[in-house]
Protein backbone atom coordinates (compact mmCIF):
# COMPACT_ATOMS: atom_id res chain seq x y z
CA UNK A 1 0.00 0.00 0.00
CA UNK A 2 1.07 3.76 -0.66
CA UNK A 3 0.34 6.27 1.87
CA UNK A 4 0.99 9.59 0.73
CA UNK A 5 1.49 13.19 1.16
CA UNK A 6 2.32 12.54 4.57
CA UNK A 7 4.77 15.24 6.56
CA UNK A 8 8.29 14.53 5.65
CA UNK A 9 9.26 14.76 9.43
CA UNK A 10 6.32 12.41 10.39
CA UNK A 11 8.43 9.87 8.16
CA UNK A 12 11.45 10.32 7.53
CA UNK A 13 12.43 7.09 10.34
CA UNK A 14 9.76 5.31 8.05
CA UNK A 15 11.36 2.16 5.70
CA UNK A 16 9.37 0.35 3.10
CA UNK A 17 8.23 -3.24 4.70
CA UNK A 18 7.26 -1.59 7.88
CA UNK A 19 4.87 -2.98 9.60
CA UNK A 20 2.15 -1.64 11.88
CA UNK A 21 -0.55 -2.24 14.72
CA UNK A 22 -4.22 -1.74 14.06
CA UNK A 23 -5.46 2.04 15.07
CA UNK A 24 -1.35 2.61 15.08
CA UNK A 25 -0.81 6.36 13.87
CA UNK A 26 1.66 5.64 10.36
CA UNK A 27 2.40 9.80 10.29
CA UNK A 28 0.46 13.29 9.75
CA UNK A 29 -0.77 15.08 7.19
CA UNK A 30 1.73 17.54 4.83
CA UNK A 31 0.89 20.90 4.33
CA UNK A 32 0.16 22.24 0.95
CA UNK A 33 3.59 23.31 0.38
CA UNK A 34 4.44 19.54 0.21
CA UNK A 35 1.58 18.01 -1.49
CA UNK A 36 1.39 20.22 -4.52
CA UNK A 37 -0.67 23.28 -3.42
CA UNK A 38 -3.66 20.83 -2.17
CA UNK A 39 -5.70 21.14 1.04
CA UNK A 40 -3.90 18.19 3.40
CA UNK A 41 -4.86 14.66 2.58
CA UNK A 42 -4.11 11.05 2.86
CA UNK A 43 -3.61 9.57 -0.55
CA UNK A 44 -4.42 5.59 -0.01
CA UNK A 45 -3.59 3.14 -3.09
CA UNK A 46 -3.24 -0.17 -3.07
CA UNK A 47 -0.70 -1.42 -5.27
CA UNK A 48 -0.23 -5.42 -6.61
CA UNK A 49 3.27 -4.76 -8.32
CA UNK A 50 5.55 -1.39 -7.20
CA UNK A 51 7.77 -2.52 -10.14
CA UNK A 52 10.84 -0.68 -9.88
CA UNK A 53 9.58 2.80 -8.90
CA UNK A 54 10.89 3.56 -5.40
CA UNK A 55 9.37 6.55 -3.29
CA UNK A 56 7.16 7.59 -6.27
CA UNK A 57 4.68 6.13 -8.02
CA UNK A 58 2.46 7.45 -11.36
CA UNK A 59 -0.38 9.60 -10.06
CA UNK A 60 -1.68 9.89 -13.41
CA UNK A 61 -1.67 7.80 -16.82
CA UNK A 62 -3.00 7.46 -20.51
CA UNK A 63 -6.04 6.47 -21.82
CA UNK A 64 -3.72 3.58 -23.26
CA UNK A 65 -2.40 2.66 -19.87
CA UNK A 66 -5.51 2.36 -17.92
CA UNK A 67 -6.42 -0.71 -18.26
CA UNK A 68 -3.00 -1.83 -16.35
CA UNK A 69 -3.48 0.71 -13.83
CA UNK A 70 -7.01 -0.38 -12.75
CA UNK A 71 -5.70 -4.01 -12.57
CA UNK A 72 -2.69 -2.63 -10.59
CA UNK A 73 -4.30 -0.59 -8.22
CA UNK A 74 -7.73 -1.71 -7.04
CA UNK A 75 -10.40 0.78 -5.55
CA UNK A 76 -9.18 0.85 -1.82
CA UNK A 77 -12.96 1.43 -1.23
CA UNK A 78 -13.47 -2.02 -0.97
CA UNK A 79 -10.87 -2.98 1.44
CA UNK A 80 -12.07 0.69 3.94
CA UNK A 81 -15.97 -0.06 3.48
CA UNK A 82 -16.44 3.26 1.76
CA UNK A 83 -19.39 3.39 -0.78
Amino acid sequence: TLYGHLSLESIENLSVGTFFNKGEQIGTLGSSDINGDYAPHLHFQIIHNIEAYSGDYPGVCSTNDLNFYIENCPDPSLLLKIT
